[in-house]
């Protein structure tokens, strides 16, 4: 296993760190953020930011002074999101949690937007999938098409928060894309 596969491992060895990990993928935060977010003490998600800062995972970007104390504000390293680039780098056994985790989030911050009436409040929302049938050429195109969608997804939040007041800054947005075998080895295709 690389150094890349341990820090990995090590990293997403305890399930608020992985927590930690998804909330940074939604944008930078705090501590105290992120404990008031997920509910957990904030000594503990303190510590677990801290060894995902040893593990470089996450990265300090910035510190404001609040009430006589310094809040500090993270973001994920582009290593540190589990993107298609490193998820192969993950364990099998850590892959399925963490894939679990990160499906039921997004179900329910799509179920929060609906109920917020922001869900369709932009033109050009929604949510779309499109069953397909490939052979292990076309699987291999789909997995490159992914992850140069990715790229082209963080250059342009990058763009954003330059035109911004940083990576805080514009307008809250989740974009998600998937592809995985469907179950059972049926015909993706519904029709």
């Amino acid at each position: 296993m690389g150094e890349v596969d341990q820090k990995m491992v090590r990293a997403l060895a305890h399930p608020l760190r992985v927590e930690i990990l998804r909330q940074l993928e939604e944008g930078p935060s705090g501590p105290k953020r992120l404990s008031n977010r997920i509910g957990e003490p904030l000594a503990n998600v303190s510590y677990h930011m801290r060894v995902l800062l040893r593990y470089e995972c996450i990265e300090l970007i910035e510190t404001i002074p609040s009430r006589g104390a310094v809040e500090h504000i993270y973001k994920l390293k582009p290593r540190g999101a589990l993107g298609s680039h490193t998820w192969k780098e993950v364990p099998p056994a850590l892959r399925t949690h963490y894939a679990g985790s990160a499906l039921a989030a997004f179900a329910d911050r799509a179920v929060e937007a609906m109920d917020a009436g922001t869900f369709e409040s932009r033109q050009g929302s929604g949510v779309t999938w499109l069953p397909l049938n490939v052979d292990e050429q076309g699987w291999k195109e789909l997995r490159r098409v992914l992850g140069n969608v990715e790229k082209r997804f963080r250059a342009v939040a990058d763009k954003s928060a330059e035109r911004t007041d940083g990576p805080r800054g514009g307008i809250p947005v989740i974009v998600a894309v998937a592809a995985f075998e469907v179950a059972g080895g049926e015909d993706a295709d519904p029709a």
